[in-house]
């Protein structure tokens, strides 16, 4: 009979996938990775009942996690086109893992024009802004009948990077640019289409985790917009209370879009929450060093645990043996 197994794809590099699977291992959860950076010796078949094997192991997902896997980091030695076909392949059959896992988490990621709109509908503030590839034409818009914007951000439609070879990223990161400098070379190629926003003033700025259940927050303070990017030494963070504005914004975003795990960014305005977009993949390693705790890591861990313990039919550790070793029960919502 095969193995229930928790199955994480992401890549070599993911530290917090690496923690969450040990953690799990030691729980007695078992957990297989499948890295799109080391794709090149491993030998997977998928049966149409579910189960699947790698590398001679054979096992049903009971959780499929979709983090960092990209197939650009997989090295081919093929043509050009054998390459693209590689690729493609293994990118199609990431996001149909529904048909033989039992429970997908980060498969379903919309993109932020759809988070943008989706968020307006529900009553959530978001910035205004537009995507367009002329942004200085597109400020004078946004600015008809409201006066000068003063500031703007400046991002890019999909993912902050690109990884035109296996292994090497090339950033592409948010800007925070004065009105007067929307007509100058923004370091993008030509015609690319971005989004535009107005900068929102605030008085404190969230990363917000949503894992299974729990709702969990740091506040992020910084001297200057860019300094997460550019001077990441002298942001301070800190675990706080989930702001009820922020947790409603996230309960209502989370339910609207079938969301168990997101990576949320708000601010807050006078108390009133400013939705700006969420990470399915988002990371959380940096802001827990930074705030010297583990929340979210543990968060990730009982919430795979329950999962498979669920898809599993009830199977595997229970929740004694989970709270002991860790040395803590759930985190409080909030």
């Amino acid at each position: 009979m095969a193995e229930h197994c928790v199955l994480m794809l992401s890549r070599r590099g993911d530290r917090e996938a690496a923690s969450v699977a040990s953690l799990l291992h030691r729980i007695g959860v078992p957990v297989h990775r499948l890295d799109a950076d080391a794709l090149e010796d491993v030998e997977a078949t998928w049966e149409p009942g579910g189960a699947m094997t790698l590398d001679g192991h054979r096992f049903v997902p009971t959780v499929t996690w979709l983090r960092h896997f990209s197939p650009r980091a997989a090295p081919v030695a093929h043509p050009a086109d054998g390459q693209m076909l590689y690729r493609d392949s293994w990118a199609a059959l990431a996001r149909q893992l529904a048909a033989v896992s039992r429970i997908v988490i980060g498969s379903g990621d919309a993109g932020q024009l759809c988070r943008l709109a989706g968020a307006r509908a529900l009553g959530v503030r978001v910035p205004r802004g537009v995507v367009t590839t002329d942004p200085a034409t597109a400020a004078v818009e946004l600015e008809r009948g409201r006066g000068p914007g003063g500031r703007y951000v400046v991002k890019v439609l999909d993912r902050h990077f690109v990884e035109p070879e296996p292994g090497a990223l090339s950033w592409f990161l948010p800007q925070v640019l004065e009105r007067s400098q929307l007509s100058g070379g923004l370091g993008l190629p030509g015609g690319t289409p971005v989004v535009v926003q107005e900068y929102v003033e605030h008085d404190a700025e969230f990363r917000v985790y949503l894992v299974g259940r729990e709702v969990l927050s740091f506040s992020v303070e910084k001297d200057h917009p860019r300094d997460v990017w550019s001077r990441p030494d002298r942001v301070r963070v800190r675990r706080v209370r989930t702001p009820d504005a922020v947790a409603g914004a996230v309960a209502a975003l989370a339910t609207a879009w079938d969301l168990s795990y997101g990576a949320f960014d708000f601010l807050s305005d006078r108390g009133e929450a400013v939705f700006l977009e969420v990470n399915a993949h988002g990371d959380w390693d940096w802001f827990e060093r930074k705030a010297g705790v583990d929340v979210v890591t543990r968060a990730a861990v009982r919430t795979l645990r329950d999962l498979h313990r669920s898809a599993a039919g009830g199977s595997g550790p229970g929740p004694v043996g989970l709270l002991t070793f860790l040395g803590a029960g759930p985190a409080p919502r909030g």
